[in-house]
């Protein structure tokens, strides 16, 4: 995690030091862009993958995504991730990036979790032209899990998950609080062997909820962004969709590849009748190959 923000951080610094500036700002931003997404969307989804504590390795992705949830245009990403988990009694990065245990007894498990959205060019999307663009989100906060069967170490469980994270947008130079997010979720996840494959499918049910910050900060529109096309709109906060999402791992020697799929409905949510939205269902697509060293 230190590494790919540090990475990050080295991307814009070189950028804002180039006297001509923006066409490499904007060259790093999109860079930038695509590592973040790759990183929150397949490593988010994706299956833990071994008994092992320590996983390196280095691969290829191909993403689809909207530009936002609800949004009617989305962008194709090909690129290279580098693929990092690790699992310890306290610390665990894998498939929501980084969790560490608070609290445990019997079924129950307090943790830290982390998320995010990545940031949206308001330029390249119809309905938001003429906007400011949407900064990278991060999210950070305490998720009570209960386990029906296994536990976070095993490859073979079944739990409820309760996230409760605060939500900051920054483009890593300033950053600004967005409220904060709820999105229960039920998480089966098994892991078996196939002659010479081990095979991790996860499949995930849940809500989304959040803030009126949160929800008005992609969804809301200013009275100075108003047009003909565009109604002024305050978006306020509950009830944000339904999620479906499935993933398949697959690991023989030193290989690994997975794909993932998310589906969101966000009928009924409380922002929905947003000039911005434009659609009731979103599909996230992705698939990886790694070499793990």
């Amino acid at each position: 995690m230190k590494a790919t923000f540090y990475f990050y951080k080295t991307c814009y610094r070189v950028a804002s030091q180039n006297k001509k500036g923006k066409t490499m700002y904007l060259q790093a931003n999109q860079s930038i862009r695509c590592w973040l997404f790759s990183a929150l969307a397949l490593f988010g989804c994706l299956p833990s993958l071994s008994h092992a504590e320590l996983e390196v390795g280095l691969g290829m992705s191909a993403v689809h995504v909207p530009h936002y949830i609800g949004s009617d245009e989305a962008e194709d990403f090909y690129l290279p991730f580098p693929y990092l988990r690790y699992r310890s009694e306290k610390i665990s990065v894998d498939r929501n990036l980084i969790q560490a245990n608070l609290w445990r007894t019997g079924n129950w498990s307090l943790e830290i979790s982390l998320g995010g959205a990545v940031k949206v060019d308001s330029d390249k999307n119809e309905a938001r032209q003429g906007m400011s663009d949407l900064d990278f989100i991060i999210e950070a906060g305490p998720a009570l899990h209960y386990y029906f069967h296994g536990d976070r170490k095993q490859e073979n469980a079944l739990y409820f998950e309760l996230p409760l994270r605060g939500a900051i947008s920054t483009d890593f130079i300033e950053a600004d609080y967005r409220g904060y997010t709820f999105n229960p979720r039920m998480v089966w996840r098994r892991g078996y062997q196939m002659g010479p494959y081990e095979v991790r499918p996860q499949l995930t049910v849940g809500l989304r909820s959040a803030s009126s910050h949160y929800h008005d900060y992609t969804y809301g529109v200013s009275a100075e962004d108003v047009t003909e096309q565009r109604h002024q709109y305050k978006a306020q906060g509950g009830y944000g969709g339904f999620q479906l999402g499935y993933s398949t791992a697959v690991l023989w020697s030193d290989w690994l590849v997975a794909g993932f799929m998310r589906y969101v409905n966000i009928s009924g949510a409380t922002y929905e009748d947003s000039p911005l939205v434009k659609k009731e269902n979103s599909v996230l697509i992705g698939v990886a190959s790694a070499y793990l060293f």
